[in-house]
C-alpha cells in the first residue's frame, strides 16, 4: 500500500507543479511576449495557439489544452468574487 500511496502522492505534485505553471505562463502571457525576440514570440505562439489564420486583419485561433480551460474559467461567473 506504500507503493500506492507514494505514487498518488507524486500525481499530486505533478498535477499542482503543472497547474502552477500553466497559470504562471498565462498570467505573464502579455508580458513573456512584448519582451521576446520575433522568433521566441512565434514559438511561443505555436505553445498557445493551434490552427491559427488571419483573414485580412483579424487573427482567429484556437487556444490549446490546457490554456482553453484557463480562459473558460476566466469568463465563468462562479469564479468571481462576490
Amino acid at each position: 500500500m506504500n507503493i500506492e500511496l507514494e505514487e498518488h502522492t507524486e500525481a499530486d505534485y505533478d498535477y499542482q507543479t503543472t497547474v502552477a505553471s500553466v497559470l504562471s505562463v498565462a498570467r505573464r502571457a502579455k508580458t513573456i511576449f512584448e519582451s521576446s525576440e520575433l522568433h521566441e514570440k512565434r514559438a511561443f505562439l505555436n505553445y498557445l495557439l493551434q490552427n491559427p489564420t488571419v483573414n485580412e486583419k483579424t487573427l482567429g485561433f484556437t487556444l490549446r489544452s490546457p490554456f482553453n480551460l484557463v480562459l473558460e474559467l476566466a469568463d465563468s461567473p462562479i469564479w468571481l468574487p462576490g
